[in-house]
């Protein structure tokens, strides 16, 4: 398994695992993450490729997005921690495990260790972390989802909401997460899973673009055409020139994932 950071380039990758008679998928990525001058960012984003057919065959594409929450710095570590350990361990988990099984004992791991880092280190003031995961396999999605991270589908001129978010619905609490990765000693996470059809287009992206820009605009930009790349990087650069005006100076992440397919054997 490769991991590959915020750094990786735009890619190209056969989605594995489907019937020789039957076209193969591929994901066109594309990504890119940014935040205002003079703060951390602490979103962290990652790509888990297969090195092997086989690995592909048994396991998948991972994608994986989180946004880290801390009142004093420990964001950072929280996010990047969550989907490191996670999208490194999802290819090591024993193969006779589903995806959904997979990513729920993962996720509970992680949750555990974080929680039990927050006691242990009261001067971070509460480091959790939003996190949602799209496998990639065959012809299907898998996705695990906890926190205000969004995924996005654009198919054919719908374009959808798939996630829901993990925010307490009061006013003036609505900024504040109910269900994060470390918040609680009990973690609880929405999976869910779909058929790929060739020319879905899937988005996930944290708060800094979703609340920022306002679904208008991100979809506006989703349905504007361009590579995978380019819409990633219009999306984050909107977001960051509107943050002067918006008052919570949020970290921007964008991941587009564009599905398409070619004949089998090539």
């Amino acid at each position: 398994m490769t991991l590959k950071d915020a750094t990786v380039s735009p890619e190209s990758i056969a989605c594995a695992g489907i019937t020789p008679d039957k076209p193969r998928l591929q994901l066109q990525l594309g990504h890119a993450t940014a935040s205002v001058p003079g703060k951390d960012n602490e979103d962290f984003h990652g790509i888990a490729t297969p090195r092997e057919e086989c690995e592909a065959q048994s396991r998948g594409i991972a994608v994986a997005i989180a946004d880290g929450v801390s009142g004093n710095g420990g964001g950072r570590l929280a996010s990047e921690t969550a989907v490191k350990s996670l999208l490194r361990d999802f290819y090591a988990a024993p193969t006779t495990w589903n995806i959904t099984h997979t990513l729920d004992k993962l996720l509970r791991s992680i949750n555990d260790w974080l929680h039990s880092e927050n006691a242990r280190h009261p001067e971070y003031e509460g480091m959790v972390t939003t996190l949602t995961m799209i496998v990639f396999k065959g012809c299907h999605y898998h996705m695990a989802h906890v926190g205000d991270t969004r995924v996005y589908r654009q198919r054919d001129n719908v374009f959808k909401q798939l996630t829901v978010d993990h925010t307490w619905e009061r006013g003036d609490m609505r900024h504040v997460l109910k269900r994060a990765v470390g918040l609680d000693s009990y973690l609880v996470v929405d999976y869910t899973d779909g058929e790929l059809i060739s020319g879905d287009a899937f988005l996930m992206a944290s708060d800094g673009v979703w609340e920022v820009l306002g679904e208008h605009v991100v979809r506006e930009v989703m349905q504007g055409g361009g590579s995978a790349q380019s819409i990633a990087q219009e999306l984050v650069e909107r977001s960051i020139r509107n943050q002067d005006s918006y008052m919570g100076r949020n970290d921007a992440t964008a991941i587009v994932i564009e599905v398409g397919e070619y004949p089998a054997g090539q």
